[in-house]
């Protein structure tokens, strides 16, 4: 299996997908050239940064979330059938090694790159935010990280999941599908909320059921706690969000575990009785 997932990391590599990981690191640098603008040059230099610190955190999170799920799903994809339909795993899985081996191995090793990018992601949102706020303190930023490596985590289990039976653009696609449906939680609850429509809220519900989305963000939300900072006063992300009335309790992490566990277990079964 540890084979299996070292090859898996070469391949990731090979694919030049660090380059990719280079890029979005230089994006979030961007935040160390941030000027101040407008009303902040009003404001004490030491406030006017707090406030510039919090919203970076805030938007680098989200970015993090977003492409932690867009290069779990790229890299997961296609694992299975493109490598099934280029006779990589074809030749390995007639030989006497359990296929559960395979599947857990290419598991590991894509969870594993994924979750050193998003690692070293958050550490750079953390070194921004302390250089531009370095009277503050900025451990929300690692707090918030267990939650974070949930999308690695999910995303590529599930795509991973989808290569077992659909080749590469259906298993994205049907993974974006999910992603999309697991985002409309929020918009239905806002409608709903706003309108007073139960059976939005209750689309909203089953949304979220479908794809545990929302929980995760909340998660991340609770992880960070306050990182916005206005006229002296503390704000987390959560009570400016729109789940601010939902609170967030230990079942959406078993929800999330038993969701990510059901689906690699699927997968397994699948790739285990697949001819070749």
């Amino acid at each position: 299996m540890l084979t299996i997932a070292l090859l898996t990391l070469r391949e990731a590599v090979r694919r030049r997908a660090p380059i990719i990981s280079l890029l979005i690191l230089v994006l979030l640098l961007v935040g160390l050239v941030i000027p101040l603008r407008g009303r902040l040059l009003l404001l004490p230099r030491p406030e006017a940064n707090a406030i510039v610190a919090g919203i970076y955190v805030v938007f680098a999170t989200d970015i993090v979330k977003f492409f932690a799920s867009v290069f779990a799903i790229a890299l997961a994809a296609g694992s299975i059938s493109a490598e099934l339909e280029r006779g990589v795993l074809s030749s390995i899985l007639p030989k006497p090694i359990p296929r559960l081996s395979v599947y857990a191995g290419k598991w590991l090793g894509l969870v594993a790159f994924v979750v050193m990018n998003v690692v070293v992601w958050d550490v750079v949102i953390w070194g921004v935010a302390s250089v531009r706020a370095p009277h503050l303190s900025h451990r929300g930023v690692f707090l918030a990280l267990p939650y974070l490596l949930l999308y690695p985590v999910l995303f590529t289990t599930l795509a991973l999941f989808f290569s077992t039976f659909a080749a590469f653009p259906l298993a994205a696609g049907l993974s974006i599908l999910l992603t999309g449906v697991g985002w409309s939680e929020t918009i239905l609850y806002v409608l709903g909320d706003r309108l007073d429509v139960d059976l939005l809220l209750s689309l909203s519900r089953a949304a979220g059921w479908l794809m545990p989305l929302g929980r995760m963000s909340r998660w991340v939300a609770r992880g960070m706690g306050p990182v916005l900072r206005f006229g002296g006063q503390e704000f987390a992300v959560g009570e400016r969000g729109p789940f601010k009335d939902i609170v967030t309790t230990h079942f959406d992490l078993f929800y999330i575990g038993l969701y990510a566990l059901v689906a690699f277990v699927a997968g397994a079964i699948i790739l285990g009785r697949r001819d070749v």
